[in-house]
């Protein structure tokens, strides 16, 4: 099987443990906008992946064009962009990949369902964005995960194509966009917040670790 020329990886879950700032943030929306409901680190969980916009309809139960939806989904973002990393981290290991991974030369790229502005800040705050040749949210103008427009403009902006390029994610919305986008291959990283679907169980490069992407290289 011939080597992969490149890496798209999701964000949260997959390079950055953001689960706790996507619940302290959710918390301070809903305390901004009067709502007694509060978030704990379970309870949150499920809403990560789909994008804040879902993230605020499941929340408030509410549809996604509701006006309490649009409201919790704006005060996130804005809230997002001011703490976009109080508690999170790269997940063990993510760091020696890409520092790997750049050395020799391999590009890399990041789509994400967060906000633009926050993945921004998040990606910078961590010292990611050198790794990166493009990082994406649908608020770029692109449909969202699983969609597989936004793979597609990064492996563009890489200089390769799909089917010389891994998809590195951590939910159904990752593995479904790799495997619409024709990636070479779809890795699961298991240390993310999502069991990897059953239905492509036999078909994704499960990651107990994430440096096990690197034998792939």
């Amino acid at each position: 099987m011939r080597k992969p020329e490149a890496f798209i990886f999701d964000l949260d879950g997959t390079l950055v443990d953001a689960l706790p700032d996507i619940q302290a943030n959710a918390n301070r929306a809903l305390a901004s906008l009067g709502y007694e409901l509060r978030l704990t680190l379970d309870t949150t969980k499920p809403h990560v992946g789909g994008g804040a916009h879902k993230l605020a309809a499941n929340v408030l139960g509410l549809p996604m064009d509701h006006d309490e939806t649009m409201a919790l989904y704006h005060a996130f973002a804005d809230i997002y962009a001011q703490h976009p990393a109080d508690f999170g981290k790269p997940f063990p290991g993510v760091m020696t990949v890409l520092d790997r991974l750049k050395a020799k030369g391999i590009p890399c790229s990041c789509v994400t369902a967060k906000p633009a502005r926050a993945r921004v800040k998040v990606l910078d705050v961590l010292g990611l964005t050198p790794y990166l040749t493009l990082a994406l949210s649908p608020e770029d103008g692109f449909a969202k995960k699983p969609a597989p427009d936004m793979l597609w403009q990064c492996c563009k902006a890489m200089g390769v194509e799909a089917a010389d390029t891994v998809m590195v994610g951590d939910t159904r919305f990752d593995v479904e966009a790799g495997f619409n986008a024709g990636c070479h291959t779809v890795a699961f990283a298991e240390h993310g917040y999502q069991d990897v679907p059953a239905e492509f169980a036999e078909r994704v490069v499960s990651l107990p670790e994430f440096t096990d992407l690197l034998k792939l290289i």
